[in-house]
This record gives C-alpha cells, structure tokens and sequence, in this order.
C-alpha cells in the first residue's frame, strides 16, 4: 500500500510532487463553490435554528478531512466545529452502522476506482424520516497545477422527495494532531 504524503496547499508552487491520488488531508475552500452545509441541512429537516449554529461553527473553524484509500478499505476522519467523526468501510460491500441513539441504523456502500474517486452511498434516518445521500469526492488536477479535490453531496429525503446538490471544494492540506486517525485503542495512527 502506498501512502501519499500530506503537504501544504502550496505543492505545486513549493517544488513538491503533486498528489496523484486522495489519500492525505484536505480542508474546504470557503471562497469557491457552495461551502454552507444549510441546503443538506434543511432536506434533513434540522431546524433553522440549528443550521444557523452550523453555519457560523463551518465559519469559524476550518473543516478538514483525511482520507486513506486502499485497494480495499476507505478511511476518513472528519473534523470541524460540530464534526469529528471517524469511519472505516471495506470497498464494495455494504456497512451496516447503528447510530448513537441504538436505534437506528445507516446503511454505507464505498466504491472507488483508481484512488482517485470515492463514491459514498448512504441510506440513512433523518429528523422527519430517512434520506439517501450520495458523496463523491473527485481529485481534480487544474489548468495552473494546483491539486485539489471536488466534492458532490446530494442528498434526497425519502419523505417529501426533496432533493439538494451541494458542490464544495478542498485544497490539500499539513496533518496535525487534530486530523491524525485514531487507532480503536485510543492511540494515534501515524501516516
């Protein structure tokens, strides 16, 4: 397996090989595409209230996202004011998870060709009933030889068939304590 190095987002500029694959950390971009979580949020049915939190914690504190994609496992830890969340799936098969209330479950399936795209499809409870969310993150290689990586997230409420597409983008990113994986036993996995 190979681990591509984290780096910071001035790669191309800095003499540093470009990433050829997703693995390593990225953080959203705030200035390009739709950054804001509000339009997901509200197919979910959270309230005004709650998305209004969301947005200024999205505003005050950078949401980063490592990612280790092998030829069979897809790992992600994300972080940000109101997330730290970290999940591992095998590829291809599907991932049974119960939610934090024990009574409720999502159902995950990764698939990924060339570790240069995911595609995460997920069947999942919401607020008002349950959604299926669909995330697939892209690396992007762009005109000025900058790397970074695309994310399209839409999600659809089961219930009354809203639908949301949300476009974020994602610069590479260092790797700090914070967005390092966690083993099971409470250690840090190092990368």
């Amino acid at each position: 397996m190979t681990i591509e190095p984290t780096s910071s987002g001035a790669e191309a500029s800095a003499g540093a090989e470009p990433r050829t694959c997703l693995n390593g950390v990225w953080k959203l971009d705030k200035t390009r595409g739709e950054p804001s979580m509000r339009g997901y949020l509200e197919v979910m049915g959270v309230d005004g209230l709650a998305i209004e939190a969301h947005e200024k914690g999205e505003r005050d504190v950078d949401t980063l996202h490592h990612i280790l994609l092998t030829g069979d496992t897809y790992r992600v830890k994300k972080t940000s004011r109101v997330n730290n969340l970290q999940e591992e799936f095998a590829l291809g098969k599907e991932t049974l998870t119960t939610l934090a209330d024990g009574n409720r479950q999502k159902k995950t399936l990764v698939e990924s060709e060339n570790n240069t795209t995911v595609r995460i499809c997920t069947h999942m409870p919401t607020v008002n009933g349950a959604a299926e969310v669909t995330d697939v993150k892209t690396l992007v290689h762009e005109d000025n030889g900058r790397v970074c990586m695309h994310q399209e997230l839409i999600i659809k409420n089961l219930n009354n068939g809203k639908t949301k597409v949300t476009r974020r983008w994602f610069t590479p990113s260092s790797l700090t304590p914070e967005i390092s994986f966690q083993n099971q036993d409470a250690g840090v996995l190092s990368i």
